[in-house]
C-alpha cells in the first residue's frame, strides 16, 4: 500500500486564516431537493462479505493512504468484482441514465468514488463533482460495508450548497489544505452560498452529542439536522449531493475504524461546464500531485 502527504501551496499560519477556493467561476447546479434516506438490505450479507473481503485484500495491492487519514481504494467501478455486485442495483433503483465518476472520467488525483476504510470522522462537507465539462451532480450513494465498534451515524442536514465540493470549518483554524475541497474557514456561509441557514439553534444539543470531540461547534452555526442514518452495513444512504453531511465520532464509541463504497452519481447536461485548463487538474490551479513517503 503506498503513502502520500499533500503537497500544500501555502504554509500552514497562512492556511489557518484563509479559504480555499479551486475554482472561483464555479457555476452553481441544481438538484432535486428530495429528502435523504436509506435503503435496507441494499446488499445482500453474502455480497457484503464478498465486497469486505475484496477490500482488504486489494487495499493492500492497489491502496493509498492520504495524509495518515484515509485508506482507500480508488475508481470502484473499475473494479470487476465490484461492478458485478453493484452497478445494475443502482442503475435498477436510479435509473440507467446516471453515470459513475469512475466511468466518465480518469483524473490525475481521484476525487470521487472510492472505497474507504476511515479512521478518523471527516468534518462537516459537501462532495459534489462540478469539473467535469457535460455531467452534473445528482446524487451520493453511500453502502456501509462494515463498523470497527458498537455504532455510527451518517448526519444529513437541511442546509445545501450547490456548488464545488466543500469542507465547512467556520472557526476551525487549523492549517489543513484539501486538494479538491473548497475549504470556508473565514466568511459566512451565508456569504459562501449556502441555503437555508437557521439559527434558531433547535438542534444545538443533538448535533453536540454526535459531533466529534476535536471539531467545535462554530462548524455547525446555522445548521440544522435533517435526518440522522445509523451506519448500517448492507443498508445504503442516499442524499442529494447539495446537501451537508457529516459523520458521527465513532471513535469515541470505541471504534477504530469503518469501511464504506462510495458514489457521487452524475447526470448528463451539456450547458454544465466548469473545467479550468493549463493546471496539474481541471479543478484548480493550486492542487499539486501529493508527495510519496518514504518507504511506501
Amino acid at each position: 500500500m503506498k503513502e502520500y502527504i499533500t503537497d500544500k501551496p501555502f504554509s500552514e499560519e497562512q492556511l489557518k486564516n484563509m479559504d480555499i477556493i479551486h475554482n472561483s467561476n464555479i457555476k452553481l447546479f441544481e438538484d432535486q431537493n428530495e429528502s435523504s434516506y436509506s435503503i435496507e438490505n441494499f446488499i445482500s450479507e453474502n455480497e457484503r462479505l464478498l465486497l469486505e473481503r475484496y477490500f482488504r485484500s486489494e487495499i493492500e495491492i492497489s491502496g493509498e493512504i492520504i495524509n495518515n487519514h484515509i485508506c482507500r481504494v480508488t475508481y470502484p467501478m473499475k473494479h470487476k468484482l465490484i461492478s458485478n455486485l453493484v452497478r445494475d442495483k443502482i442503475y435498477d433503483h436510479f435509473g440507467d441514465d446516471i453515470f459513475f465518476y469512475s466511468d466518465i472520467h480518469n483524473d490525475p488525483m481521484c476525487v470521487g468514488d472510492q472505497f474507504f476504510k476511515s479512521v478518523k470522522p471527516y468534518g462537516l462537507h459537501t462532495d459534489s463533482i462540478t469539473h467535469i465539462d457535460g455531467y452534473k451532480p445528482y446524487k451520493d450513494i453511500i453502502i456501509p460495508i462494515y463498523l470497527s465498534g458498537p455504532e455510527s451515524y451518517y448526519i444529513t442536514f437541511n442546509q445545501r450548497y450547490r456548488g464545488h465540493a466543500t469542507q465547512f470549518m467556520r472557526g476551525r483554524l487549523i492549517g489543513s489544505f484539501a486538494n479538491y475541497h473548497n475549504v470556508i474557514r473565514i466568511q459566512s456561509y451565508e456569504e459562501y452560498g449556502v441555503e437555508n441557514l437557521d439559527y434558531s439553534n433547535r438542534d444545538q444539543k443533538i448535533i453536540e452529542k454526535y459531533n466529534p470531540k476535536h471539531i467545535p461547534m462554530s462548524v455547525y452555526d446555522g445548521l440544522s439536522i435533517e435526518k440522522i442514518f445509523k451506519w448500517q452495513p448492507k443498508n445504503a444512504i442516499v442524499n442529494d449531493t447539495s446537501v451537508l453531511h457529516a459523520p458521527s465520532d465513532f471513535n469515541s464509541e470505541n471504534g477504530d475504524y469503518k469501511i464504506g463504497l462510495t458514489f457521487h452519481l452524475m447526470k448528463k447536461e451539456k450547458e454544465y461546464k466548469n473545467s479550468i485548463k493549463g493546471h496539474y487538474t481541471s479543478w484548480s490551479n493550486m492542487t499539486r500531485p501529493v508527495k510519496k513517503c518514504i518507504n511506501s
